[in-house]
């Protein structure tokens, strides 16, 4: 017993030591990966259309699960399209609240592959999108009354 007494203290600070060792890594690795955005330089670009398409059809074959579907999501339907979000270049959907987050996942999608240029951010073209799918003013000659739920 007054071995495992002794060793105690020693221990313990050898798993200071290692706690210090994985901090000093973890913020090297931390400066590391935000020094091109710190600098402003080699800021990192947007993914494509032709990106997002690819990795949209990995979530869908995996059943809608897993990081390919949530990047899917993340693309697709931006800053959860809540109703009224605005887009970054101040474009503004309304997704009525009743529809599923999958379905405007789809619709956009679709739109997505109908785009000539496979290379154009997706960031570029998703907000236009949206704006043209779920506008927040009925087009002309329809009524601006909404039915009751």
């Amino acid at each position: 017993m007054p071995k495992i007494d002794s060793d105690w203290p020693a221990a313990r600070a050898h798993r200071g030591l290692l706690r210090q060792r994985l901090a000093v890594v973890a913020g090297g690795l931390l400066v590391l990966t935000l020094s091109p955005s710190l600098s402003g330089a080699d800021r990192p670009a947007t993914p494509t259309i032709a990106q997002v398409l690819a990795v949209c059809e990995r979530g869908y074959a995996a059943g809608d699960k897993g990081v390919d579907a949530a990047i899917c999501e993340w693309y697709a339907n931006p800053c959860g399209c809540k109703p009224g979000a605005a887009g970054p270049g101040g474009e503004i959907w309304c997704i009525p609240a009743a529809e599923p987050a999958a379905a405007t996942i789809r619709k956009v999608v679709t739109e997505l592959r109908r785009q000539p240029d496979p290379t154009a951010p997706v960031e570029r073209v998703v907000p236009d999108i949206l704006a043209r799918l779920y506008p927040c003013r009925p087009p002309a000659g329809e009524s601006s009354v909404h039915s009751p739920k």
